[in-house]
């Protein structure tokens, strides 16, 4: 499975789910398009792996031997949307500095799954409808723009957050990160459900691979 092959499963997907209710709700429908595209693939949900059972991938699936993690991320603005008959009441999740950071956590994590005799490559994706993740931080000098997820970034080397910051912003979310390869921000479209502001999702995948 490579990464043009979610790109594939994503625009079918979009075609059926242009939103989703939750993570969940995401993540559900997204392993069962996997499913429907590689017929002899094993997907389980919240795997825990063997380095480290206090973690838990989202999707894993498995193709023969070869094993392919993937993590997401879906965060909304707060709305509501209607859909053929069906209301959507999506959440407003905020906190874009910490989600960045936790976006490019989920890299790091599937970093460590290298160590798995079976991984082949793994995936991160994060949707939204919040555009200002695609923006850059207000303030050139952010606390938060090593994890900044602006259009056309590489996030590479050590990632931390600026020595302002304080204690309740990093709560949970303190250690720097480290990326062991150079992880390209380019965010494309997933639909377009109205001209408002939180009417429009983009998402944004990368890729790890094995080396």
């Amino acid at each position: 499975m490579k990464e043009q092959d979610l790109e594939n499963i994503l625009e079918t997907l979009r075609q059926k789910r242009p939103v989703f209710v939750s993570e969940a709700d995401f993540q559900f429908a997204l392993a069962w398009s996997i499913q429907s595209k590689f017929k002899n693939a094993e997907i389980r949900l919240e795997y825990p792996p063997e380095y480290d059972p206090n973690v838990h991938i989202d999707i894993l699936v498995k193709i023969g031997v070869d094993w392919y993690p993937i993590e997401l991320k879906y965060k909304t603005r707060k709305c509501e949307k209607e859909i053929d008959d069906e209301t959507y009441f999506l959440k407003e999740h905020g906190a874009t500095d910490v989600n960045c950071y936790r976006y490019l956590k989920d890299i790091e994590r599937i970093q460590r799954f290298k160590k798995v005799p079976q991984f082949k490559r793994g995936f991160t994706i994060f949707l939204t409808n919040d555009l200002r993740y695609t923006d850059s931080p207000k303030k050139e000098d952010s606390i938060y723009k090593d994890f900044s997820l602006k259009e056309g970034l590489i996030k590479e080397g050590v990632l931390a957050w600026d020595k302002r910051a304080s204690k309740g912003t990093m709560k949970g979310c303190e250690k720097p990160l480290t990326m062991d390869s150079k992880y390209s921000v380019y965010w494309k479209m997933y639909s377009q459900l109205d001209d408002s502001k939180t009417g429009t999702f983009k998402y944004l995948i990368n890729t790890i691979e094995k080396e």
